[in-house]
């Protein structure tokens, strides 16, 4: 019996060699690394061996850290590599291997996503995991972010894979995940870009110098309402306004304006999706046909638009995303104090 535990005990002793061999040579994870595996051999006797792991971190070395990571920092670093999380999922849940996405060509909406965006959005702001939440799903309106590797509170999220894609504690578990673990984002907790108002993204996409079309759609909810099906209802809500010179509540003008029946069934259920964006506090996005970088979006009563200027391509090749497109408020909004959107310069871009 006793010959038996000592052969049981070399058999495990290979595959521990191996898994240091397999150490990650990024050195700050290395590091953290080995002060996980010292904590491990003190907390030994606790009986839960997670939990005195997590007290060990957080009385003694305060390494466990759930706040969001910076985008553009974790991928110039190497900590994560962009489309092995959710920065694709719009993509994943049609059948595209997200894995890959780093390897894909500098043309199409993977680059766009990745190289043009999350590469550059130097910012701890949470995003949505699903780009175009068409169908919605049950990661539908949920934001995410990259967090450090002794984050134990992931919210469901999932924790880091090694380089080679595989789980660190798990060779045969091959995943499209990344190499830091992922959290979703809880509201009053993280700062998550879906609470913020259109104007506060548009300033954000221009600080950082990224579209403001793909900042929109990675802040805000979408629904599958056209403007040309929503323009009819907001002409009138912005008519209600007019005629009771501002005096009224959004609820109070609503219940001014008649609800169509009678003529198109699905005409009245987006009308009455329409209702429901305006008096809530949310910013959302209407889709556009083939879910295209110009659309609009609605706040309260206010009716934004997201057009590609005349050179956008000028903009686009010269590395300003944001000069790309234009956000312009078509109605319900009021004035903007800062000044307007300079124009692009085509002789210096």
């Amino acid at each position: 019996m006793a010959m038996r535990k000592v052969v049981f005990a070399l058999g495990l002793a290979a595959p521990c060699e191996a898994g240091k061999k397999q150490a990650p040579d990024d050195p700050e994870l290395s590091s953290l690394m080995g002060q996980r595996t010292a904590v491990s051999v003190d907390a030994g006797t606790d009986s839960d061996s997670a939990s005195g792991l997590r007290s060990m971190l957080g009385e003694n070395s305060g390494r466990e850290d759930c706040g969001c990571l910076n985008w553009a920092a974790t991928y110039y670093t190497q900590k994560a590599y962009c489309g092995r999380a959710n920065e694709l999922y719009f993509l994943a849940k049609h059948g595209f291997n997200n894995g890959y996405a780093a390897t894909e060509p500098i043309t199409g909406l993977p680059h766009k996503v990745c190289w043009d965006f999350f590469a550059n959005f130097n910012s701890t702001a949470c995003v949505n995991v699903d780009l175009m939440p068409f169908p919605a799903d049950n990661q539908t309106g949920s934001q995410w972010c990259y967090v450090n590797p002794d984050c134990q509170q992931l919210n469901g999220g999932k924790f880091a894979t090694n380089r080679a894609g595989f789980a660190q504690a798990a060779w045969m578990n091959l995943q499209a995940n990344s190499y830091v673990p992922w959290k979703y984002c809880i509201p009053g907790g993280d700062d998550m870009l879906k609470f913020k108002s259109v104007e506060e993204i548009d300033e954000l996409a221009k600080e950082k110098d990224l579209s403001v079309s793909r900042m929109l759609r990675l802040a805000f909810p979408a629904v599958e309402v056209r403007w040309a099906e929503a323009q009819y209802f907001y002409e009138r809500l912005d008519e209600a306004y007019n005629a009771s010179s501002g005096t009224a509540s959004l609820t109070d003008m609503l219940a001014t304006l008649e609800v169509p029946s009678g003529w198109d069934t699905a005409a009245e259920a987006k009308e009455v999706i329409l209702r429901g964006l305006v008096t809530s506090s949310q910013p959302t996005v209407l889709d556009s046909p083939g879910h295209s970088d110009e659309f609009h979006v609605v706040s309260g009563r206010a009716v934004y638009s997201v057009t590609r200027i005349a050179n956008g391509n000028m903009a686009y090749l010269s590395g300003h995303f944001y000069k790309e497109f234009v956000l312009t408020c078509m109605m319900g909004c009021a004035a903007r104090r800062e000044p307007a959107r300079e124009a692009v310069d085509l002789d210096t871009l």
